[in-house]
């Protein structure tokens, strides 16, 4: 039986990302631009680990941009998914989302010892990695940003395992690696990818527990998709005028009904 489903994303985030470092401050807060790539969404029955998803069923893929944050409370950002062939009474726990490790974000964050508020600008975009985004320094460098610029959208990579933060504008000089710690079963997700040193892998998959289990029936369901992103970036001091920004993970519950 063909299911058509709609998955409607409802504000306002996606993603999650924390990292041990040895600045002196920083400070979470709310992007008012966070731009997700989502590439694919599946069911699955069971699930033991972000590579487990037993049953799985694709029922959305492409890529597709998201801006979750750019919505009110409630509305809908987006809908995401193609028919899907459902067994009849089959029961599904989790979902497995994939996404892409770029993400696009505009923020204004104050952090204690900062001179100036934190501002995501285009200097932190592919001209802030001296050797351009080829390789795996986007994955493993974290570039910094003065913090006197107008708050602009910025593209921010999620790191592998060990990851170097620039000591200045330039990126001339970086700091000992820090280590980048995607928990599981921490935040609002069950699993997430890891990413050892030198990955270059451009997807992270995360899987959900479902608020409740769904079994497949005669009626067409909708999978609804909330978040919450009061605190989904990271702005940290580096020096006392420089910025460095990290995603967070935000709050998630998926329905079906």
């Amino acid at each position: 039986m063909n299911k058509l489903f709609k998955i409607i994303i409802i504000a306002k985030f996606l993603l999650l990302v924390f990292v041990t470092n040895s600045y002196s401050a920083s400070k979470t807060g709310q992007p008012s631009v966070y731009k997700v790539i989502m590439k694919k969404v599946e069911l699955c029955t069971a699930s033991t680990s972000v590579t487990s998803c037993e049953g799985a069923v694709v029922i959305g893929t492409g890529n597709k941009t998201v801006d979750i944050a750019a919505v009110g409370e409630g509305a809908v950002a987006a809908a995401y998914g193609d028919p899907a062939l459902l067994p009849l009474g089959e029961t599904y726990t989790h979902m497995r989302v994939t996404i892409d490790r770029k993400m696009t974000i505009k923020a204004d964050i104050t952090v204690p010892g900062v001179t100036a508020p934190c501002r995501t600008t285009t200097a932190l975009s592919d001209s802030a990695y001296p050797d351009g985004l080829s390789g795996t320094e986007k994955y493993d460098t974290t570039p910094v940003v003065a913090d006197d610029g107008t708050a602009a959208e910025a593209d921010i990579y999620m790191k592998n395992d060990q990851m170097e933060t620039c000591e200045n504008a330039a990126c001339s000089s970086t700091s000992d690696p820090n280590t980048v710690e995607y928990d599981q079963g921490i935040g609002s997700s069950t699993h997430q990818s890891t990413h050892a040193e030198g990955d270059t892998s451009d997807d992270h998959m995360m899987v959900y527990t479902l608020a409740s289990p769904y079994t497949v029936a005669l009626i067409s369901p909708t999978v609804d998709i909330s978040f919450g992103t009061e605190n989904a970036i990271k702005a940290a001091e580096v020096g006392t005028d420089l910025c460095s920004f990290e995603p967070q993970e935000p709050i998630v519950t998926i329905t079906i009904k």
